[in-house]
């Protein structure tokens, strides 16, 4: 029983630290102010293939992934399905134009694997951002980072070779190559798995000796 207990405590104890250590890294918070805003959020684990939101619905919450990892997408005027988005560990994740104008989703989210997240309303988080500016100063670097991570890729979609799409997706995001089944990660590139497969072979020749 005490072997349990110890690693039920080592679990959460890890859990607290990634959160605590986002807050740290992306905003100036005290550890009182941190404890704070963990206290708005609420725990919730959920099977692999769970849809957390839907297109259509109204985003309510806001998602901060402990273990596991969350895929975003939509689909096209054609019905194909387009993954637009991931989130791993120490990662936010909702649809960020549902969720701050509180208006119909254009996306659906959903878990890869069997995820446990931290979520927060929009009611919550409202009140959170209330009670410090600090911690409304660190919502608002986290939506800040959103847009310009999507201004990005946006960028390298309409300026970047696939080939150099692909080197630069692993280099700052390696979960995508390591996790993510190759449907999604051609989806996320906008090409069709074939043709991220020769690119793959193609990387590979080219790292050999």
């Amino acid at each position: 029983m005490k072997r349990k207990n110890e690693r039920k405590y080592h679990y959460f104890y890890v859990m607290n630290a990634n959160f605590k250590a986002y807050c740290q890294k992306h905003g100036a918070l005290s550890e009182a102010e941190i404890d704070l805003f963990y206290r708005f959020f609420t725990e919730r684990k959920y099977k692999r293939n769970t849809i957390l939101l839907r297109d259509g619905e109204v985003a309510h919450e806001v998602y901060f992934v402990l273990s596991g990892f969350l895929r975003q997408y939509f689909y096209n005027e054609d019905g194909l399905e387009k993954t637009c988005n991931f989130a791993f560990e120490a990662e936010f994740i909702t649809d960020l134009e549902s969720f701050s104008r509180q208006a119909k989703a254009a996306t659906n989210v959903m878990t890869m694997e069997a995820s446990t997240v931290l979520v927060i309303s929009c009611k919550d988080l409202a009140t959170a951002i209330g009670t410090s500016p600090a911690i409304a100063e660190l919502c608002k670097t986290i939506v800040e980072n959103v847009a310009t991570e999507n201004i990005r890729r946006i960028q390298s979609l309409l300026s970047s070779s696939p080939e150099k799409q692909y080197v630069d997706l692993v280099q700052s995001k390696p979960q995508i190559a390591q996790r993510v089944p190759q449907r999604y990660f051609a989806q996320y590139l906008g090409l069709a798995p074939e043709s991220l497969s020769r690119i793959r072979k193609r990387m590979l020749r080219t790292e050999k000796p």
